[in-house]
């Protein structure tokens, strides 16, 4: 089993389809931030999920109206629910989307609540291959562009309790990862309209960081 990881689209859905047309994957996941709902049509994302399965979480750029309507081949959501454990081909993967808020102003905000009731959720299920999430652990593959920390407490406090083989998350553009002593990994997928993807396959399964060669770019 083949896995693609995607992340920060913002619209540029032509690479997402120039990364599954590249590394031919069994399945998708994304990170989320697909893009705006001027940008991003419920047809074009059931257009991918036509073409192969996909997982994703949301972020602060998605359409959050159109991603819990489009399904999979076999009627699956493409979008995981928030705290939700889905078993898909041998692997337990789970989501926790959204960015940190103190308040629920937007409808994509998180609070430190809202990330820990999740992760409780998920860690009563049992053991998690893959953990998806928009928003990033602190001090865990969570430098911004500008080298300062971008991620979150309440992130770092979701993957120790779920304690995922593989975490990987997005928001920062920054493609850059982190291997623990005891074998996790934490991966931030970057920014693949700048040609980022995370490629996971094997058994037990491997993650690796990949870059492809954009042929056609969608305008800014």
């Amino acid at each position: 089993m083949r896995w693609l990881a995607v992340s920060d689209l913002h619209g540029d859905l032509a690479a997402v389809w120039e990364a599954i047309d590249g590394f031919a994957p069994d399945a998708l996941l994304c990170c989320g931030d697909w893009g705006d709902p001027d940008r991003v049509s419920e047809g074009d994302l059931a257009a991918v999920a036509v073409r192969l399965p996909v997982l994703t979480t949301f972020g602060n750029h998605d359409p959050l109206d159109a991603l819990p309507r489009v399904r999979n081949r076999d009627g699956s959501p493409i979008l995981l629910a928030q705290g939700e454990v889905r078993d898909v081909a041998g692997w337990r993967i789970a989501a926790i989307g959204g960015i940190w808020a103190k308040s629920h102003r937007r409808r994509h905000y998180v609070t430190d609540e809202d990330v820990a009731e999740c992760a409780r959720r998920i860690a009563a299920a049992g053991s998690i291959d893959l953990l998806l999430t928009h928003g990033c652990p602190i001090g865990l593959a969570d430098l911004t562009p500008r080298g300062t920390h971008g991620g979150q407490r309440c992130f770092l406090e979701a993957f120790r309790a779920i304690g995922p083989r593989i975490h990987l998350c997005g928001h920062l553009h920054v493609a850059q990862e982190r291997h623990l002593r005891n074998g996790r990994i934490v991966i931030n997928v970057g920014h693949t309209p700048s040609g980022d993807v995370v490629v996971i396959e094997g058994e037990p399964p491997g993650a690796r960081r990949e870059r492809f060669d954009r042929v056609a770019r969608a305008p800014a």
